[in-house]
């Protein structure tokens, strides 16, 4: 059967659909305590479940355990990993999590739906890039038209709705999901579908973002973020600190010290030399370039400031990804409440 476009981008939001538990009664946080329903900073330790996806979300929390920032702000972080942003995003919904870091895409069409999806904080911009093997005829972006590029998160990912911008506004592809046959497949199976010439080009994770420039075999095609500042005048935030309405009216105290938390993961991740030496034997990257390509890659796109001024250029990213997307397969506009900047007090 042949899936319209419009049924392709819902099956692929499928796993924004399970937010729908927790609006209907499934799943449910905890009530928590008055101190984790202040907002002021905990002064005893409260319990905080959080969710990942593999990539700079890893490095984060890898960091805030191994530096006891997470401690420092009276929190004891529980965390669990998923290995697809779908699978992450139902999570947040059921409270199997009580924090994510979720994808805007996602948050966005939650919260239309009424899920009670909200944005408290801001992790990162993409680091990822679109490759194409070095003996291709492809020479720009702009030659993927009618050709197959991979997409290792899918069409339903912010890192690809970014791309379907960057490729509109810079390289003349006004549809990427219908003007390129689009290849859904997992990250690590990328590079090996473009090596046996199943797809002409791929849009690649971190790690694999990594492996690939250190490999020499490939050219890059787009960075998505560079291409995207360049075009708009501030990076793009697609992963964010994401939880729900629900969590957030019992735990404002816990939100703060996450975010507090997080400040200092990322400070400390862009000044200490040897996080990424670190992170490089963590994730097996034995050679000896990596940790200063996972420096350039990943440390120069994290966002250090969650403010009113970030929270209106994400506002701004999903009013430009709506005629990219279309109003009926993503939302008509930014949903209201989707952004909240009014928990952040003093943590120090």
């Amino acid at each position: 059967m042949k899936c319209s476009k419009r049924w392709r981008w819902q099956v692929a939001l499928l796993g924004v659909a399970s937010l729908a538990l927790a609006a209907c009664g499934g799943g449910g946080g905890d009530a928590g305590s008055p101190e984790a329903a202040s907002c002021a900073p905990l002064t005893s330790k409260q319990p905080l479940k959080l969710g990942v996806n593999p990539g700079a979300q890893d490095l984060v929390t890898f960091v805030m355990q191994e530096q006891g920032f997470a401690a420092k702000h009276n929190l004891e972080v529980t965390v669990s990993s998923f290995q697809n942003p779908s699978a992450l995003h139902a999570a947040i919904g059921q409270h199997t999590v009580d924090v994510g870091f979720g994808g805007l895409t996602a948050m966005a069409v939650a919260r239309q739906q009424g899920r009670g999806a909200m944005i408290f904080d801001v992790l990162t911009s993409p680091s990822n890039v679109v490759v194409t093997r070095n003996d291709s005829d492809i020479r720009t972006f702009s030659d993927l038209r009618g050709r197959k590029l991979g997409a290792f998160g899918g069409r339903s990912s912010a890192t690809f709705a970014i791309t379907s911008i960057v490729a509109k506004e810079k390289y003349g592809i006004d549809d990427l999901g219908g003007q390129v046959d689009i290849i859904e497949a997992p990250d690590a199976a990328m590079l090996g579908l473009l090596d046996a010439g199943n797809i002409d080009a791929a849009l690649i994770g971190t790690t694999a973002t990594v492996q690939a420039l250190l490999s020499g075999k490939y050219r890059t095609l787009s960075d998505i973020s560079e291409d995207y500042q360049a075009a708009f005048g501030k990076l793009p935030g697609h992963v964010l600190g994401a939880t729900t309405d629900e969590y957030a009216e019992s735990h404002c105290g816990v939100l703060n010290a996450f975010s507090g938390a997080l400040d200092d993961t990322v400070a400390f991740i862009q000044t200490d030399p040897n996080v990424w030496a670190d992170y490089a034997k963590k994730i097996e990257l034995t050679d000896p370039r990596a940790p200063q390509m996972l420096k350039e890659r990943v440390g120069s796109r994290y966002i250090a400031d969650w403010n009113q001024e970030q929270a209106d250029a994400e506002s701004k990213l999903i009013e430009q990804l709506i005629p990219v997307l279309g109003a009926d397969n993503f939302v008509p506009a930014v949903p209201e409440g989707l952004f909240r900047t009014d928990l952040r007090t003093a943590t120090s």
